[in-house]
């Protein structure tokens, strides 16, 4: 984390102290905060991870949660977007392959090879590349272009799983700048898409500082609003209700509980979206009452209305940015706990899905059931690591960027969606290979892979089924007795980028499918961790 000394403005510099002072203040060494706070500066190990005393959020999951319901055969099309980073400050011909984080930029440099946007290695294209963020036209062209794949307008609706705002240090960034970015970007969305409504999700990128958000009672100052970031939730809200995407109501309730809200789409699905900040590692608030897996109540908000939605017989989609497990090391492990519990509980039957964003891959991730072990002896507690991985229920889709950052190609996915259940019964990824960028007049995307085709290896799987749970659970077994299927997944993880790195051990299958198959920090931590791809 930069000092918060280059935190843009005086302002925010003296609102960051305050908030954080209130943070330290909070911290004790009786739930776990200080040795958490150390581990997140690197100094020492994370605390484990806590039971789940799941009785203080659900009720105990009755036979019928494990009923699957049965295809309609039907289907509709879903547009999965995800990690747009619109760069306003991109400066064409600039070094694009640079030494620093983000590059594309005036002060680009490669330190290596002593060039500046004077004389760049590689000029940056008018159309993006590899370690930059997207630029207006990049951007703008994934919608330009999906016409040449399939009709706009037979898409029932759209979900956006966050990140907006470009890659800049602190000190670069300042609320007029976020603002702005929020609301070009919800207005580019919405004349993109006309009336198909887009339900989004806030990302790190959403927030200033990047990644902060605080539960409201935080409050470190009775004068100021009920939470210091109010103005950001108020300001997305209020641009999706403008869009007609969410009413009245939700917008409120989103704009008073970190964006978060549920809504009912047309075709019956009930969307949850999610602020996941409050698992993200790099939120400097979630290190104080370490051992509470929800203090801003928002995996409390999600368990509720799966309660009403299993009651009302409503299938579910939730949507949110920051994965809760893969590799372990994006989410805080008690409240990712508490997450898996919570997506355990209501799947199969009413949570049809999961939706992630956040790495900027296009990556799978499986929740499983837990053994019966996990329970302590007549109580509801539980050891959420104690998984059943015979018992899949639940896929956690990461979706592709727009964002070629770093090293990866730009992507989107199109969804065919069961009218019925909301399952996902195949999927089309769509990519613009930016290494090619220089030799474009315009941006040119390109069909990548089906995903049935491309994992329905031994043509084995009905046509009728949908790729669930069960169906990719099979694929990870796969992965670990053929070779071809790991390198495939790892290259189609970075969109087919050039410069993707090679998986071709065992040892790196090994680590891929352990990480497909963690749906939680602590499972994720538990894989090998130096395993590849190099």
């Amino acid at each position: 984390m930069p000092p918060l000394a280059n935190k843009s403005s005086p302002e925010l510099v003296t609102l960051d102290l305050t908030i954080l002072s209130s943070s330290f203040a909070k911290m004790s060494f009786a739930t776990q905060d200080m040795q958490a706070w150390c581990w997140f500066q690197g100094a020492c190990d994370i605390p484990a991870v806590i039971e789940i005393d799941e009785s203080q959020y659900f009720t105990p999951k009755p036979a019928s949660a494990n009923v699957v319901p049965s295809p309609s055969g039907e289907t509709i099309n879903v547009l999965h977007l995800s990690d747009w980073h619109l760069d306003p400050r991109y400066d064409i011909g600039s070094e694009a392959d640079c030494s620093q984080y983000l590059c594309c930029r005036v002060q680009s440099t490669n330190t290596k090879k002593g060039t500046t946007s004077m004389n760049a290695t590689v000029p940056a294209s008018r159309f993006g590349y590899l370690y930059c963020d997207a630029p207006a036209d990049l951007a703008l062209s994934a919608f330009d272009t999906m016409g040449q794949f399939f009709n706009k307008s037979d898409v029932s609706f759209t979900i956006f799983t966050g990140d907006i705002v470009s890659h800049d240090n602190d000190d670069q960034l300042s609320r007029a700048y976020v603002e702005y970015e929020e609301t070009v970007t919800y207005q580019t969305f919405k004349a993109q898409m006309g009336a198909i409504p887009i339900y989004p999700t806030l990302g790190n990128h959403d927030s200033l500082p990047e990644a902060f958000n605080t539960p409201n009672t935080f409050n470190p100052n009775s004068s100021l609003q009920s939470n210091a970031f109010s103005w950001n939730y108020d300001l997305l809200s209020s641009l999706w209700q403008e869009s007609g995407w969410i009413n009245a109501s939700t917008a409120k309730y989103a704009s008073n509980h970190y964006g978060a809200y549920a809504v009912d789409t047309a075709p019956g699905l009930r969307i949850i979206s999610l602020n996941s900040d409050f698992w993200y590692v790099d939120n400097v608030f979630n290190y104080a009452n370490f051992t509470n897996p929800d203090p801003s109540g928002v995996l409390s908000f999600l368990a509720s209305e799966l309660m009403v939605a299993e009651a009302a017989g409503v299938r579910v989609w939730i949507i949110c940015h920051v994965l809760s497990g893969y590799d372990g090391t994006n989410g805080l492990p008690n409240p990712t706990a508490l997450l898996y519990s919570i997506v355990r509980r209501f799947s199969p039957t009413t949570i049809a899905a999961v939706f992630f964003g956040h790495t900027h891959e296009d990556q799978l991730q499986l929740f499983y059931d837990y053994n019966p072990s996990s329970l302590r002896n007549g109580t509801q507690i539980r050891n959420t690591t104690d998984v059943n991985y015979n018992v899949p229920l639940t896929v956690g889709f990461i979706g592709p960027s727009i964002t070629p950052l770093t090293g990866n190609n730009a992507g989107y996915q199109l969804y065919q969606v069961d009218s019925k259940t909301f399952e996902i019964m195949n999927t089309q990824t769509y990519i613009a290979n930016v290494s090619e960028s220089l030799t474009w007049s315009v941006p040119v995307w390109q069909f990548e892979y089906d995903m049935r085709t491309e994992y329905n290896v031994n043509g084995t799987w009905p046509a009728t089924s949908p790729l669930n749970a069960t169906f990719f659970n099979d694929v990870t077994y796969s992965m670990l007795t053929n070779q071809t299927i790991v390198e495939q997944y790892n290259l189609l993880e970075t969109k087919s980028s050039v410069v993707t790195k090679n998986c071709s051990t065992k040892a790196c299958a090994e680590q891929k499918v352990c990480y497909i198959r963690s749906g939680s920090a602590a499972l994720g931590l538990a894989c090998p961790q130096d395993s590849g791809p190099f």
